[in-house]
């Protein structure tokens, strides 16, 4: 299996340890000078959740000698040397910014354990990369030099890629006018369409030929890979770990997948191998459900995949496609002085090929505000808007611009992009079963138990002939799962009020500018606030089910 490619030989000259003294190297994160120890450890942040171990997720020691080296080597026949490496830091990757004596500068990535399959993660995206920048118009940064074996002398898997020129977009949104932003939106639907008009055989990642064994690769068709230098392979998610480990879930197949239905039995199996393991801790118990709801769900589950996976509506819309699954404005860099014209869009890392329904969605700043309307309904600013105070009108004029941002990538879509925009109208129990059976350990039994009964509740509707489908719940099992669905939701807004109000994730981060302390503060209040609003349940159950620890040390 070959895993190394397009790295530099370095010259011994260039890397002996005279060399190295000479060099004068500035490490620095957010302006601020650090030690070669910071640059291994996560500090983007702190976490009010098992922070040890999102700590321990997060950290990556390398050679950064060698790693200069390698910078140097593709900096152009002059070798020049690295001078200074600025600490980005990404949630599942280090992200470096490193620049030459001569002025150049380069990005550089290195996995964290947290990022996925070792080897299979990095060869992937390094793929991804080279796919879309040679075979699309979209502007992606291209890979100078990497490495997914870490027995090399960086002692690491890396990936070296030229810095995207600009900057990201949010930092230009408010300014740019709303003809460049509405313009923008537009080219990045075309974008969109040409990755979903591009023809893959298999569902799974995007590979070099050369990275896989042949038993674990399906070649593209010669119309779109001529040279035969790319294939689909095994996911790469960390889905298909054992949690908190590298090692895989055993005895569970990851792909590649040539049919809907073989994927969906591989999702149900990866959560029947994890519902043997140990409980979700993350979710209350009453969430969670018992091992035996998960296996008998998974197996009802297994029973109808194959009919649900033959619906002809959803076949239609279940083709292979790549897709960036994480476009917010923080993955958009624009040019400085013309900010409606897109340089580049980065974070590729664990991008997939998966079925459309499943593929397609909003980005993530174009995401529907509440109360959006779908079709042909223009956002309109809300009754009574003259009589509103300033702080009200401005509110209401940024949910409107946002509102018709929104409407601008609906309609484009509708219009270059069909059928990716019908693609988000496939009913939602069709894509549910899907999206829940392979996340079950994740969620609790609940959300697939709703699926399920949705199903079961609308088959014709859904287009399923009556009785063609092995699934029955007695009125009793629906009425206690209604009462169940009732909590789970519950829990859902509480975790989605909380995050909001502290401005945190599901894991709790908490930005490096901000107090940690003086945020568990905050979490406590809040969850005293939620308690004092609540009049159906006492302090220990909302305590029992509240998402982040509300010790204060």
């Amino acid at each position: 299996m070959q895993t190394l490619r397009n790295v530099p030989r370095l010259s011994p000259l260039h890397n002996s340890k005279s060399m190295r003294a000479r060099r004068q190297l500035c490490v620095e994160c957010r302006g601020s000078p650090i030690s070669r120890e910071d640059l291994f450890r996560y500090t983007n942040g702190r976490f009010l959740t098992e922070e040890g171990a999102q700590f321990s997720k997060r950290y990556v020691r390398f050679n950064v000698d060698q790693l200069c080296d390698v910078v140097a080597s593709v900096s152009g026949s002059k070798r020049s040397p690295v001078s200074k490496i600025e600490k980005l830091e990404g949630g599942f990757s280090k992200a470096l910014l490193m620049t030459t004596e001569d002025g150049s500068e380069y990005i550089v990535k290195i996995p964290c354990p947290n990022a996925g399959r070792p080897m299979y993660c990095t060869a992937s995206e390094v793929a991804v990369l080279d796919f879309i920048r040679t075979r699309t118009t979209i502007p992606v940064p291209k890979v100078l030099a990497w490495s997914s074996d870490t027995t090399n002398a960086v002692g690491a898997e890396y990936i070296v890629m030229e810095r995207v020129p600009g900057i990201q977009i949010f930092k230009k949104w408010d300014e740019m006018g709303e003809s460049n932003r509405i313009s923008l939106i537009k080219r990045l639907t075309q974008w969109e369409h040409e990755l979903s008009e591009i023809q893959f055989p298999a569902y799974g990642n995007l590979y070099y030929k050369s990275s896989l064994s042949d038993s674990e690769t399906v070649p593209l068709d010669s119309s779109i890979d001529p040279e035969g230098e790319f294939c689909v392979g095994p996911s790469c998610d960390p889905s298909w770990l054992i949690q908190h480990g590298h090692q895989l879930l055993p005895g569970v197949y990851r792909g590649p997948w040539r049919t809907l239905c073989d994927m969906g039995i591989s999702l149900i199996g990866r959560s029947l191998v994890k519902a043997n393991q140990h409980q979700n801790t993350q979710l209350p118990a009453s969430l969670y459900g018992s091992s035996q709801d998960h296996l008998s769900l998974l197996h009802m589950a297994r029973e109808v995949m194959p009919t649900i996976s033959e619906n002809s509506r959803l076949l239609e819309m279940s083709r292979p496609i790549l897709w960036h699954a994480d476009l917010h404005m923080g993955n958009i860099f624009v040019s400085e002085n013309d900010p409606g014209k897109v340089t580049g869009f980065i974070d590729w890392q664990n991008t997939s090929i998966n079925p459309l329904f499943l593929q397609v969605r909003w980005p993530v700043f174009l995401s529907p505000p509440e109360d959006y309307q779908e079709g042909q309904v223009m956002p309109k600013l809300p009754p009574g808007f003259e009589d509103m105070d300033d702080e009200e009108k401005e509110l209401a004029l940024y949910n409107k611009a946002k509102a018709t941002w929104t409407k601008a990538y609906e309609v484009s879509s509708f219009l270059v992009n069909r059928k990716c925009w019908q693609g988000m109208q496939i009913p939602s129990p069709l894509q549910g079963i899907f999206r829940r059976c392979g996340q079950i350990w994740d969620e609790g039994s609940t959300p697939l138990r709703e699926v399920l009964i949705e199903i079961f509740l609308s088959q014709r509707d859904l287009g399923f002939a009556p009785g063609s489908l092995p699934l029955h719940f007695s009125e009793g099992q629906i009425a206690r799962h209604k009462q169940e669905f009732e909590i789970y939701q519950e829990w859902h807004q509480m975790r989605k009020f909380s995050k909001e109000m502290l401005d945190t994730d599901d894991e709790g981060w908490v930005p490096p500018e901000r107090d940690l302390d003086e945020t568990k503060c905050r979490n406590k209040m809040l969850f005293e606030y939620y308690v004092s609003k609540m009049r159906l349940r006492t302090p220990d159950e909302v305590k029992n089910m509240w998402p982040f620890p509300l010790d204060s040390t």
